[in-house]
């Protein structure tokens, strides 16, 4: 994110932020941000609509949290004019359809997070955001056109999942393609407890507030994710197959940098991303 602010900030002012110039056209608002509905009568969107509301207020804050995000993100993507107002849209409509007080919170201290980086990014002299030249690479020709191909190889396994191919391995003698076998799947302790942790935490947010008690809900977190949160944080190898390898890498990105939803201490993030760099460091020659 700091990155971009700065190229951002030294951008003249033909293509700063609120033009359209470098700019990609944006979907409509219904279709791009779960939380914006179109309105059925009088036309217009519901900037504030089906977010679910409960009587917990951490679990409001994670829900405004991820709003949050999902508002940034859209807004850095589609910088336009007319995106430039929308958070005034929406905060009327959040206290237009009944916003809880950690909907409010989540959303707003999330929001402010960014709004203090550019802030910050701003006061810094001019010469210290000039965005840098490109290095030229300096690799053989040889070397860029492979990886051209073996990155276009790798697109095609992706969008041809039909085709059943578990790895193309690559040496100066040929390329070897292996298929994947039906039925078969290779044993991954870690890809397991990853997708059992995201399933725990999944029907934990999941369970009615009226079964949480203050007495209950530490021993009703621990039993349903935490348990298997903590085998990943002791994890010290890399992931044993690509599916784990995967696995990580999608959980990394939902977990949330800014708050303390999954008890986010970095060790986690940690656990995921060495596990996921050993097993790619481990590769020779595969594409996928």
């Amino acid at each position: 994110m700091t990155e971009i602010l700065r190229k951002t900030s030294a951008r003249s002012p033909e293509t700063a932020i609120g033009s359209t110039a470098d700019s990609p056209k944006a979907p409509p608002l219904y279709r791009a941000l779960s939380f914006v509905k179109k309105n059925i009568e009088g036309g217009g969107y519901n900037h504030w609509a089906g977010v679910p509301a409960t009587e917990n207020y951490a679990l409001d804050c994670r829900t405004g949290v991820a709003l949050a995000e999902e508002f940034i993100s859209f807004i850095g993507k589609y910088h336009t004019y007319g995106n430039g107002s929308l958070l005034g849209s929406i905060v009327i409509d959040m206290e237009k359809n009944g916003a809880t007080r950690g909907h409010k919170i989540g959303f707003m201290n999330t929001i402010n997070k960014y709004a203090m980086a550019g802030g910050y990014l701003s006061q810094m002299p001019q010469d210290e955001v000039e965005p840098t030249k490109p290095t030229p690479d300096a690799r053989p020709h040889a070397v860029i056109k492979l990886e051209e191909l073996l990155q276009e190889a790798a697109a095609l396994l992706r969008e041809n999942e039909d085709l059943k191919i578990a790895q193309v391995a690559l040496n100066e003698h040929g390329i070897h393609t292996m298929y994947k076998m039906p039925g078969f799947r290779k044993p991954d302790a870690f890809r397991d407890k990853i997708i059992a942790y995201r399933d725990g935490l999944r029907a934990f947010r999941e369970m009615p507030i009226e079964m949480f008690t203050r007495e209950n809900e530490d021993q009703i977190a621990a039993d349903m994710y935490e348990k298997h949160e903590d085998t990943l944080r002791k994890w010290k190898d890399a992931a044993p197959s690509r599916e784990g390898a995967i696995e990580a890498l999608k959980l990394l990105t939902e977990i949330d940098i800014f708050t303390e939803d999954f008890r986010v201490d970095g060790s986690l993030a940690q656990t995921l991303r060495l596990a996921a760099l050993k097993y790619l460091e481990g590769l020779e020659g595969m594409v996928a």
